[in-house]
């Protein structure tokens, strides 16, 4: 287990320094599809980089060995099965299990943000359920709700009000097209999946939230792109701002 903490914190600080190497180089370009490519390689190589290891021909010399992370993690592991009738063990109150309470911590959060997720998806469950269905080209599901919710997308999937369909069909089905067809649900379930291993971590949160406003960037192209008119769309979003999206994974 103590492996896996060491590959995990070097993710961490892998994902915390090229996450802070975009904000400063390309985070106020305007080229959102190389944007959304530079940050899912940030996800990749934050953990692809811990596993790779290097090795030299001729150990340096030092004045005094000098041990990795992993060593000292490994001894660590090994003097906990040593047995306490060893002379050199002192015979005074056990250590404080320092490493169990890590490793309860770290789990206790996995699980609560993984709960949350479901938490999330059962509530969307729920509101598809009670909707009315329309079957789009492209094989895409149209879930058309009575009451009033935030228009969003996930996977083949598309849920909107009614009063928002008669009112604005076109340009709201196509900024969901837009992120339908562009994978947008499968680079949120990466930054979640990441978000579950590195709760802790404030790169990947914010990394999330960078994808997001990606997402939304290309689709507001696409739909102008596709001949609505730029003023009417630009209203829209101004409505729609102020609506609040209660699906975390949408």
């Amino acid at each position: 287990m103590g492996v896996f903490f060491v590959y995990m914190l070097k993710s961490s600080v892998c994902l915390a320094m090229f996450y802070l190497f975009y904000r400063m180089l390309l985070s106020k370009e305007t080229f959102h599809r190389f944007n959304r490519i530079a940050l899912l390689g940030v996800l990749a190589l934050s953990c692809i980089i811990p596993l790779v290891e290097v090795s030299v021909q001729e150990e340096p010399v030092v004045s005094q060995p000098v041990m990795t992370v992993e060593e000292v993690t490994a001894i660590e592991e090994v003097m906990t099965f040593i047995p306490a009738s060893v002379d050199f063990v002192a015979e005074t109150s056990s250590p404080f299990p320092w490493k169990a309470l890590m490793l309860l911590v770290y789990v206790g959060g996995i699980l609560f943000f993984v709960l949350r997720h479901l938490w999330s998806l059962g509530r969307m469950v729920r509101l598809l359920r009670a909707s009315r269905r329309e079957t789009l080209k492209g094989g895409i599901t149209l879930f058309v709700h009575r009451e009033k919710v935030a228009p969003f997308s996930w996977m083949n999937m598309i849920a909107v009000s009614e009063e928002d369909l008669e009112e604005n069909r076109n340009a709201i089905l196509t900024h969901e097209y837009a992120h339908i067809e562009n994978f947008h649900s499968w680079d949120l379930l990466l930054a979640e999946v990441c978000i579950f291993l590195q709760w802790f971590n404030p790169a990947a949160w914010l990394l999330k939230r960078e994808l997001q406003t990606i997402h939304e960037y290309e689709a507001d192209e696409w739909v102008i792109n596709n001949g609505i008119d730029a003023k009417t769309y630009q209203l829209l979003i101004i409505k729609k701002a102020v609506g609040a999206r209660l699906y975390s994974i949408a």
